[in-house]
């Protein structure tokens, strides 16, 4: 028994050719993420992560050191990266190594007068880079600012001077009484 097919009507086919096409168009244009990982992720299992292709983000630290056509530059990825006005938990980060015309995007490096400016990257993990002495770092592909940083200045604390000036007479007091008394 032959069964034949119906002839498509022309709302069928425009429908047909619509679905496809917007098929088309979603799978062709749907970005492809890298998996964004913590430091902690990346150090407690770096041979698994080993090679791949990453997204990495924090906040840049220290210097930038450019060599040649390439710089290292730290990211910090630590709940104060994130979060500036809480100063607690762990220190982290990781190295990135990434092109010089890159860096040159970056404004401010965070250090104790500066917010630094928070950076987006994307490249290959390395848990022990051939290239770099076994070290493990990110050989960035891309960077990306995602938050600029700012200059800021630390309020005195009261209490805390108050504090340092009274143990400062304290340990000034001791240290004069060992000297004298003691050492006759």
């Amino acid at each position: 028994m032959k069964k034949y097919l119906k002839p498509l009507t022309t709302k069928r086919k425009f429908a047909c050719s619509l679905l496809v096409g917007v098929a088309f168009l979603l799978i062709s244009s749907a970005p492809i993420y890298a998996k964004t990982f913590s430091s902690p992720e990346l150090i407690e299992n770096a041979n698994g992560h080993d090679g791949e292709t990453i997204t990495f983000r924090g906040e840049v630290i220290g210097d930038v050191m450019i060599r040649e056509d390439h710089a290292w530059i730290h990211l910090n990825d630590d709940p104060y990266a994130k979060e500036p006005s809480k100063l607690a938990g762990y220190n982290s980060g990781m190295a990135i190594w990434c092109k010089t015309e890159d860096v040159k995007l970056i404004k401010y490096v965070g250090d104790y007068k500066n917010r630094g400016d928070i950076v987006e990257i994307t490249g290959c993990f390395n848990g022990a880079c051939p290239e770099h002495g076994g070290d493990m770092d990110i050989h960035a592909t891309h960077l990306k600012i995602i938050e600029l940083g700012y200059p800021f200045e630390h309020e005195l604390q009261m209490s805390k001077f108050w504090w340092a000036l009274v143990l400062g007479f304290i340990s000034g007091t001791l240290f004069l009484a060992n000297k004298y008394w003691y050492h006759r």
